[in-house]
């Protein structure tokens, strides 16, 4: 009985032990408000606070596309002027050493993470601990910004591409790459154009993926399809382009366009639109472009364009309100450290 007892005990830990390890997220504790450091990326390498201060330039950056945190570290992905192909950690250049077969300038389009970084380099090419793994059939494939998401060491890459039959050759349709293995996401019946524009993966089958289904907004939540509604008749069209799951609900953001063409800032709470908008005077458009839940917390990153002024003004929201303006930013991303 002693036996018995004391490799149930062992087995019990060995489980526990086991489902300790399939989380996306690092294992630390979500620290409280005052103790978060949340950082705002730009396209030129410029990082920001949520006070508004610089953090760091990264060096050498042409292009950024993407940051994410792992614990109190911190990962870009994007171009560097000297054509090598990397990333900057904690605003340090790191480059990858890698082998390539062909003479083409490679380079990080975006990143993601468990146990180990994944990068999405210029497609058709996934790298993975330094092994190229390339995407199925992608001839014809545009990735998402931001398409790249693990979850338990399962990649997922989203964007679209033309029909594999010669019919549709004409139409972009959603896809989703699963280990580098193409699908074509469903849409209803008689509808010939759709885009994957934003991915959230946990648990690591389940994925919320948003885009756009004949031009209006949609979800994909585990591959079935929602098309959501805009705030009024007006916005002819609209697009997710950023999602997340928090507490049970799903948070999709991105923008509906308006009948004088006008883009406007919009977040989808489970399928409910709402308008995210400074109120300042002479905004002509509007985009959400980056939504991140922290905790209880939801954060979304807007960006509002003034014509007469020639001028971008990036927002940094939390649970719906501004807590930070950065003139003349046009910001691509943020993490929360």
């Amino acid at each position: 009985m002693k036996h018995i007892f004391l490799f149930c005990i062992c087995a019990f830990s060995t489980l526990l032990l086991l489902s300790s390890c399939h989380h996306d997220e690092p294992g630390n504790p979500f620290k409280p408000l005052d103790k978060r450091t949340v950082l705002v990326l730009s396209t030129d390498g410029e990082i920001f606070d949520q006070h508004g201060e610089l953090v760091t330039q990264l060096p050498n950056c042409t292009y950024a596309n993407e940051i994410i945190a792992d614990g109190n570290d911190y990962f870009v992905s994007g171009v560097q002027s000297k054509d090598r192909v990397g990333y900057w950690k904690n605003g340090k250049w790191s480059t990858l050493h890698i082998d390539f077969i062909d003479d083409v300038d490679h380079w990080t389009y975006g990143i993601g993470k468990w146990d180990y970084y994944i990068f999405l380099l210029d497609i058709p090419n996934v790298l993975k601990n330094s092994g190229i793994f390339p995407l199925e059939k992608y001839h014809d494939f545009i990735p998402a910004n931001h398409g790249l998401r693990v979850s338990e060491g399962k990649c997922y890459v989203i964007g679209y591409a033309f029909g594999d039959d010669e019919n549709d050759d004409s139409y972009y349709k959603p896809v989703l790459y699963t280990n580098y293995k193409k699908e074509y996401l469903p849409m209803p019946e008689g509808v010939k154009t759709g885009e994957c524009h934003a991915i959230y993966a946990y648990n690591r089958d389940h994925t919320l993926i948003g885009g756009c289904i004949d031009g209006m907004p949609a979800v994909w939540v585990d591959k079935q399809y929602q098309i959501y509604p805009t705030t009024s008749n007006d916005a002819t069209e609209g697009r997710i382009d950023a999602i997340t799951m928090n507490q049970g609900h799903i948070y999709g953001a991105g923008w509906e366009r308006k009948d004088d063409g006008s883009l406007v800032a919009t977040l989808w709470t489970d399928g409910v639109p709402t308008h995210y908008l400074s109120g300042n005077p002479g905004v002509t458009s509007s985009q959400a472009q980056e939504i991140y839940s922290y905790d209880q917390d939801v954060y979304v990153l807007t960006s509002e364009y003034y014509s007469e002024l020639d001028l971008d003004i990036t927002h940094l929201w939390l649970n719906g309100k501004i807590i930070m303006s950065y003139n003349g930013i046009h910001a691509i991303g943020f993490t929360v450290l």
